[in-house]
């Protein structure tokens, strides 16, 4: 990890600095740009003579969120420091000094991740409870009798893995009314047994993810995971997820937040990068994940534009964004962004690959963008489902759980009900002052009838521009299609708002 420290009296003189970290005090700018590199944390105990041009660099070199400084230092900071702090999210040091260092490694490192344990990995307790059945590939029923005491519902097949010198939490999806539920998690050391004290139980309640209560470990260690049960009721079991903790500093990237259902508790997460606060808001909704987190981070960090990144953790791969209150609220937290940038919608581009394309075209449409920038689309999930049968058997299973999400049944009509719904609520937008680009695969696997959709939609018809291009193979088989999105990501931001970067990384 480098962490950059600027002003001040070194505290590598003053405090215990971990062997991971590298300490850099008043080491910008770098004399010698082949030897600059970017810092995980900048610490400001002073404030540095920079000129506007480094204190732009600085910026790139850092990632939001990871800007800390003494409260005195803002108080008589100039202008450009001001501003550096604003357009960072830079947070107060409330700590004290060793605190905030021992902090860094455990809060602030650089990655992601998040794992899905399904319903079915759960060796079921049913000697405790006979009564139940697997609704989809994604959720469990089960009938709870356990009027007083804690009953053991099953343990997870899969020891859980935890990574060298990160926190853990889980978040379960369920439904049920009348029931507590509890983790009980067991650590084990790598080649040991554990002992009796290891073990933690995490009550499942509100909107707040469980924080696994252990300390980084620069060891390997595993979970054992069971579920325990108290109270009258049917159960609705979802999937368990385990992710990589940032101890109240971030959802997935250090600064990510949550979207929660609180009735089907399921969450989304969203980060917002307030780039250099200038036009336009770039939206992106990422694709089907097998591990949980963000993508395209780069992608729109490079732009220097303000972003603002969406992904759906819920099932195997992700929901595709559905459900009314997840909708209304990823509308309502764009808004919010917007506001605060001070832009409108006329500034807004929606952005999405392949799982995200749904969303992208569905609310970008209803929040009349400037534009909408979408690869390989997918808007009829009632046909995806029913090409599964013929054109794509046993390879995407998982339609059928993501559409039984939306719908009541699985029937073909209650299917193309689904798909002539968003037809019909894309011809009720106002895209006349909208721009479409599309990037189409010619063999489309999956949604093979998403580009005639949009051509014989009213309301598209009435675009103020409407461009596609398509690339010859299946779903996920030429990577040309993704270039040309990304030329579309630049073409949009750069040339039609503008924008010159004068600094590249």
């Amino acid at each position: 990890m480098n962490v950059l420290q600027l002003g001040g009296d070194n505290w590598a003189d003053q405090y215990q600095i971990p062997s991971d970290i590298k300490w850099e005090f008043n080491d910008y700018p770098v004399k010698d740009k082949k030897k600059q590199h970017r810092y995980d944390a900048v610490i400001f105990t002073g404030e540095p003579a920079l000129t506007g041009d480094e204190w732009f660099r600085l910026q790139w070199l850092v990632d939001p969120y990871k800007v800390f400084y003494l409260p005195g230092v803002k108080a008589a900071a100039g202008k450009q420091l001001r501003l550096f702090l604003h357009q960072q999210k830079a947070a107060a040091i409330e700590q004290l000094p060793q605190d905030l260092i021992a902090d860094l490694i455990p809060k602030y490192y650089t990655g992601q991740s998040g794992l899905r344990i399904l319903p079915s990995m759960l060796l079921l307790n049913t000697r405790n409870f006979p009564g139940y059945q697997y609704v989809d590939g994604q959720h469990m029923e089960v009938d709870v009798q356990a009027e007083q005491d804690w009953q053991d519902l099953g343990t997870y097949k899969q020891s859980l893995f935890i990574d060298p010198h990160h926190l853990i939490k889980f978040w379960l999806e369920y439904q049920g009314t009348g029931l507590q539920i509890r983790l009980r998690v067991f650590i084990q050391p790598n080649g040991g047994d554990g002992e009796i004290k290891d073990c933690y139980y995490l009550p499942v309640t509100g909107e707040q993810e469980m924080e696994l209560p252990i300390k980084a470990a620069s060891d390997v260690r595993f979970g054992c995971i069971g579920l325990e049960v108290r109270g009258t009721g049917k159960l609705r079991l979802g999937v368990l997820h385990s992710r990589w903790s940032r101890a109240g500093q971030g959802a997935f990237l250090t600064g990510g937040e949550r979207i929660v259902d609180p009735v089907k508790h399921e969450d989304i997460a969203y980060y917002f990068n307030p780039g250099d606060m200038r036009p336009p808001l770039n939206v992106y909704f990422s694709g089907a994940r097998g591990l949980e987190g963000f993508e395209a981070y780069p992608l729109f960090r490079n732009t220097h534009a303000p972003s603002l990144l969406f992904t759906d953790m819920r099932l195997e791969i992700g929901q595709f964004y559905t459900g009314p209150v997840i909708e209304e609220q990823i509308k309502k937290v764009i808004r919010a962004k917007l506001a605060e940038l001070g832009l409108t919608n006329h500034e807004l581009i929606m952005n999405g690959i392949s799982m995200g394309t749904y969303p992208a075209m569905k609310l970008g449409m209803q929040l009349s963008a400037y534009a909408i920038n979408v690869a390989k689309p997918i808007a009829n999930l009632g046909h995806v489902a029913e090409r599964g049968r013929l054109q794509r058997p046993d390879e995407f299973a998982t339609i059928f759980d993501i559409d039984a999400q939306i719908v009541p049944d699985l029937d073909e009509q209650s299917l193309r009900q689904l798909d002539e719904e968003f037809w019909r609520l894309a011809s009720q937008t106002d895209l006349t002052e909208t721009r479409l680009f599309i990037s189409v695969m010619e063999n489309d696997d999956y949604d093979d009838r998403a580009l005639a959709g949009l051509q014989k939609n009213t309301a598209v018809q009435k675009a103020k521009q409407f461009t596609y291009k398509g690339f010859g193979g299946r779903h996920n088989d030429n990577p040309a299609s993704i270039q040309w999105f990304a030329q579309r990501v630049a073409y949009l931001t750069g040339k039609e708002f503008k924008r010159s970067n004068a600094f590249n990384e």
